[in-house]
Formats: C-alpha cells, sequence, structure tokens
C-alpha cells in the first residue's frame, strides 16, 4: 500500500487529500502464435482505491535539533525509539508538547495514541520532499514492526521509516536494524 496525493480546487483555493491505494500487479499473458511464445504488452499494474485519509499539510523545518543516537538507541525500547524520532521530526517544524500531545495550529500529533489529526479530521503531515506522509495509518504500520528476523523484514523497517519521512543514516539505521535483531 502507499499514499496518493490528489489536488482539489475550491474557489481561489487549492487543497491537497492524501488517499490510501493498494497496487497489484498482473502477470503477462503467454500468447502462441504459429508456434512461437509471445507475450501481450498491456499495463501490468492495476491500482485499488481503498479510501481516503486526511487533508495535507506542508511544513518546512525551522530549526536542526540534534540527537544523540547511539545513547537513544542503548537506553530505549523500539516503540520509544520510534516515538522519540517522530517527535523530533515533528519539533524541527515548530509543535510544541502540551500535556503529552505535539501541537503546531490547529494539527494534534498523539503518538501514544497513533493519532494525526487537525481538531475535526484525521490529517497528514508531508515532512519530505519525496514522500515522508505521517498519518494515523503510516503510524500504525511502522509499530507494527517488533524486531527483525531477515533481511526482507529489514527492508520492510527502511521502507516504512523513509514512508513517514525519518531519514536515518546507514550507521544508524544498522544500530537500530541491530538492537531489533537481538530482541
Amino acid at each position: 500500500m502507499y499514499i496518493r496525493v490528489k489536488k482539489v480546487k475550491r474557489g481561489d483555493k487549492t487543497y491537497e487529500y492524501a488517499h490510501l491505494v493498494n497496487g497489484q500487479w498482473k502477470k503477462r499473458r503467454i500468447k502462441t502464435i504459429e508456434g512461437k511464445r509471445t507475450y501481450k504488452q498491456y499495463n501490468n499494474s492495476v491500482h485499488k482505491y481503498k479510501g481516503i485519509i486526511g487533508k495535507v499539510y506542508r511544513l518546512e523545518k525551522i530549526k536542526e535539533i540534534e540527537l544523540n543516537f547511539y545513547d537513544l538507541i542503548m537506553q530505549k525500547n523500539v516503540e520509544e525509539i520510534y516515538n522519540i524520532l517522530i517527535e523530533n521530526e515533528l519539533k524541527k517544524r515548530g509543535f510544541e508538547e502540551n500535556k503529552g500531545i505535539l501541537i503546531k495550529d490547529n494539527l494534534h500529533a498523539d503518538l501514544k495514541r497513533l493519532i494525526i489529526h487537525d481538531g475535526k479530521k484525521d490529517a497528514v503531515i508531508k515532512l519530505q520532499e519525496k514522500s515522508g506522509y505521517l498519518c494515523s495509518k503510516t503510524l500504525e504500520e511502522l509499530h507494527k514492526i517488533k524486531n527483525i528476523n531477515g533481511r526482507y523484514e529489514g527492508l520492510q523497517l527502511l521502507k516504512k521509516l523513509r514512508m513517514i519521512g525519518i531519514k536515518l543514516k546507514p550507521e544508524e539505521f544498522y544500530l537500530l536494524a541491530q538492537k531489533m535483531v537481538k530482541n
């Protein structure tokens, strides 16, 4: 599954909304003509619409915050590490913490309940130039990964981190993966 963003015009303003889409690949059909096997060429991907996630809010970095990643890995468990990484990205964009909830203008991020909303409905926060969509769905997907047993699961973790918008250096990702393999 992935997120697709569509623009909607209302009057003079243009809004962006994120949709959840499931991509499926079809096999090419084998066709035999005069004893020779040929493949019928056509678009192999089919996209199935799953539903709307919410309005997209694009936020730029306001400040740079350093994070001691080595100490973080050694002292915290995996879920706490995820939450601290996400909290760090949000604080770089001007979010302030109030009673365990990160708030900026009308956007609220509750990392304990894994909810991102704009006061009324679910919302999506765009953290990076390419991909990087932080919403309730992507938070749930990331928090499903508790440990790593092989290469495929490690690649899934990297994919989920990038989908949310968390960029780790190779050494940092290696430390995180190493901790998750031990558990």
